[in-house]
């Protein structure tokens, strides 16, 4: 009977103890992790973070989203191609007219036209990869929804000036058809292919700008990305009191729970 008393009275001190110190016999239970080893335990802060929707991994925006974007990457592989045929024909033009005598043919519409390749199936990649500058020292000192509007109206912009651009190369495109236009120099190519480029890629830049508007207010609901409020730092109960007192009331509570023991 006194060797169960004592070992309950030690359980009951051990919980009861505000440091929450443990004796040696705990150790092996409830030491707490040392450094570089992972521990399950969650933080009061992550943990509000969490419920509020909160995360610092990638955010995930729909199967829509997550396709577009893919097909954008795809097209940008097409542009680093063109890039690179243009940096092949510049070579191969400066080295052939300066030591042979041998001009790249027709070297100048040819780069000219890879250009649109190079640069209209590349922007929207980049609108959806957000990897464009932008200038936002304004907008982080507004309020969560004025930034929201500041941000949409931008968008807005952005998908009118492309449709439009869209519309019009459409236009042009047509005439090309139909009056067969070719490049002027010593290679007359069609130039309707690459009209057509242009005008894929003002109007996939303005379904990105469309995307982004999606984006902005699937962020301002959920209160992430770049409408994340910064994080409030929660502090322990006993983060104010001194060092001391924390070892005080520690060796208080292994010294009482070795007495009890002892005397059962």
């Amino acid at each position: 009977m006194g060797r169960g008393r004592g070992v309950n009275s030690t359980h009951r001190d051990h919980f009861a103890s505000p440091s929450g110190n443990h004796g040696k016999g705990d150790q092996g239970r409830f030491a707490e992790p040392e450094s570089g080893t992972a521990t399950a335990q969650v933080s009061p802060s992550a943990d509000a973070s969490a419920q509020d929707g909160l995360s610092s991994g990638p955010l995930s925006y729909g199967r829509l989203d997550t396709w577009y974007q893919s097909f954008s990457r795809r097209m940008s592989y097409v542009a680093a191609a063109a890039l690179g045929v243009i940096t092949a024909v510049c070579f191969v033009d400066v080295v052939g007219a300066k030591f042979f005598g041998w001009p790249v043919p027709s070297q100048f519409e040819l780069v000219a036209n890879l250009n649109l390749v190079a640069v209209f199936l590349a922007a929207f990649y980049v609108q959806m990869d957000r990897g464009s500058v932008s200038i936002e020292l304004l907008q982080n000192h507004l309020p969560r929804p004025v930034k929201l509007a500041v941000r949409i109206f931008g968008s807005l912009l952005g998908i009118a000036v492309c449709f439009f651009a869209a519309y019009r190369g459409w236009c042009y495109l047509v005439d090309f058809i139909q009056t067969r236009k070719s490049a002027s120099g010593v290679w007359h190519f069609p130039i309707w292919p690459f009209q057509a480029v242009l005008v894929l890629g003002f109007f996939c830049l303005g379904l990105a700008f469309l995307f982004t508007v999606g984006r902005d207010v699937h962020d301002y609901r959920g209160r992430r990305g770049r409408f994340n409020p910064r994080p409030v730092h929660v502090a322990s109960d006993r983060e104010g009191e001194p060092e001391a007192q924390h070892r005080t009331d520690s060796g208080a509570s292994v010294d009482e729970s070795k007495q009890e023991t002892g005397e059962s």
